[in-house]
């Protein structure tokens, strides 16, 4: 028999929320998920998630320290498992104009999004190396453009994708295939669907990202052949400008 084949999804929220979707998605194929977040009270909800082929797992954690990052990686090895893919989905886009914004403000966002990404690249490639497999991030407009009030959430999310890019080019030779997602526009969850009830629908049918549809996007580049890996996949709405 082969050994079981798992993914890591790191930043994972509530039920309604691309984290969840990405841990269903991936266990309906018939993997082994572990999902991890910051509040214990979802991953307890997410450790209860029935699916018919595969299982989901979720350990609470904190992206930002290394020592969680650790324990997670390390809750993997304990399974004997070979490690198929993970996806960094953690990220924070608070706003505020440049003269409001403090140290800590900056700096939380950089942590999230830059830190975290590097730590958790550190602990999977190594372990991705042995089998092969993918390394996935999800990322924002802010990935590629800067502007107001976003200024501090675009240098944070801009690093990550630096990052993200210099592994492909290092480790994509080496067997790891290393993707980029870049969610360019309102995802239809709980997020927005529930601070900003008005605006959310003022989006109209098909003007937010079906979280289900991104999900998918992120198996297919997963099951991507090597002679048309895709470094970055851009996705949005037909009715976002861009």
């Amino acid at each position: 028999m082969g050994r079981n084949k798992t993914v890591l999804v790191l930043g994972v929220g509530p039920d309604k929320g691309l984290g969840v979707a990405l841990c269903k998605k991936f266990a309906e194929e018939g993997y082994d998920v572990i999902g991890c977040g910051r509040s214990t009270q979802n991953m307890e909800a997410l450790s209860k998630i029935q699916v018919q082929n595969g299982s989901i797992k979720g350990i609470t954690g904190d992206v930002t320290k290394e020592e969680d990052i650790k324990r997670i990686f390390k809750t993997f090895d304990e399974t004997e498992s070979v490690l198929e893919s993970v996806i960094y989905n953690a990220g924070n886009n608070n706003a505020k104009p440049f003269l409001e914004m403090d140290l800590d403000f900056f700096q939380d966002l950089w942590e999230i999004c830059a830190k975290g990404a590097f730590l958790i690249s550190q602990e999977a490639i190594p372990r991705l190396l042995k089998h092969g497999g993918s390394l996935m991030f999800t990322g924002a407009t802010a990935s590629i453009r800067s502007k107001p009030p976003f200024t501090a959430f675009a240098a944070a999310k801009s690093a990550e994708r630096s990052l993200a890019q210099g592994l492909a080019k290092e480790f994509g030779p080496q067997g790891i295939h290393v993707a980029h997602v870049i969610i360019d526009g309102i995802i239809d969850g709980d997020k927005v669907n529930l601070r900003f009830p008005e605006f959310a629908s003022s989006k109209g049918e098909d003007g937010k990202l079906n979280i289900e549809s991104i999900a998918e996007n992120f198996l297919m580049l997963h099951k991507q052949q090597k002679s048309t890996w895709s470094f970055e996949l851009d996705l949005r709405p037909w009715s976002e400008n861009w």
